[in-house]
């Protein structure tokens, strides 16, 4: 009487349906890659990443001239359990030429408090701390805070880098 209707499987259903998903897939692969090339049209791309546009580099604030006060050597020992290791560094701190004067002054009046303070800090640092460009760039940025911390609390801090002179671990 009633004859078997067959079954329409999803292949029947829609015969081109993974041809019209690579298609999809293209189309949205074609309009990331032009959204992509068109976005330095619309929107600044330098300015978000920093840096100035070309033909605007206005001096924002004269050139300022620095100048390098010597602070001298340090040697520590480091925090490894398993052999003896040391840090030695000879620093100079970056400060404004106009400033050299007195940094260098306050500097010579308070280097055993600073000493100390770099020591207490840099005694607790292992290896793995003070290796590599990434711990280098890391202690460079700390040491400049204790120079901060010591000898100007108030925050106004002339002080521009720490250099390292030279830099030993063994």
């Amino acid at each position: 009487m009633s004859a078997a209707a067959p079954v329409a499987t999803a292949q029947d259903v829609a015969p081109g349906g993974k041809k019209n998903r690579k298609l999809l897939f293209a189309a949205v692969g074609v309009v990331a890659i032009l959204a992509g090339a068109a976005l330095p049209l619309v929107v600044d791309i330098s300015s978000l990443l920093g840096k100035p546009k070309e033909g605007t580099q206005d001096k924002p604030h004269a050139e300022t001239k620095t100048a390098i006060v010597p602070f001298g050597d340090m040697v520590v020992n480091l925090a490894d359990e398993r052999a003896m290791r040391y840090l030695r560094v000879k620093l100079a701190v970056l400060v404004d030429a106009d400033q050299e004067k007195e940094v260098a002054d306050l500097l010579a009046k308070k280097k055993p408090a600073v000493k100390s303070k770099l020591i207490s800090h840099l005694a607790g640092k292992t290896l793995k701390d003070v290796s590599g460009t990434v711990g280098v760039n890391r202690l460079q940025r700390e040491i400049l805070e204790r120079f901060e911390e010591v000898l100007y609390p108030d925050g106004h801090s002339p002080l521009r880098a720490i250099l390292f002179e030279e830099y030993v671990v063994q």
